[in-house]
């Protein structure tokens, strides 16, 4: 769970990395959606930085919750090659 104070601009960053030492992969492309009840707020798309040194990316995603709640879901959609990965974190917003 990820918990915000309401009316703050905030990142939340992943690291995104291959499971293989020396598998290579490529992100294309990176959205985000914030979701209140199962409903779209916000959307848009991520700042995506390689990291070399540890083989991997930085997917950053920037918000701004409307309201307070424990309802919020971030969902982070990556497109590397042709496979669309999803990941969905639950978020408190105080």
């Amino acid at each position: 769970m990820i918990t915000f104070i309401l009316g703050e601009d905030r990142h939340v960053k992943y690291f995104v990395h291959s499971i293989g030492q020396y598998d290579y992969f490529v992100i294309k492309d990176a959205k985000f959606s914030l979701l209140h009840n199962g409903k779209q707020e916000a959307a848009g798309v991520c700042t995506i930085e390689k990291d070399k040194e540890k083989n991997g990316y930085y997917v950053d995603v920037k918000i701004q919750p409307v309201q307070k709640s424990r309802m919020y879901t971030l969902e982070i959609e990556l497109k590397i090659a042709d496979e669309i990965i999803k990941n969905r974190e639950k978020m408190e917003v105080i």
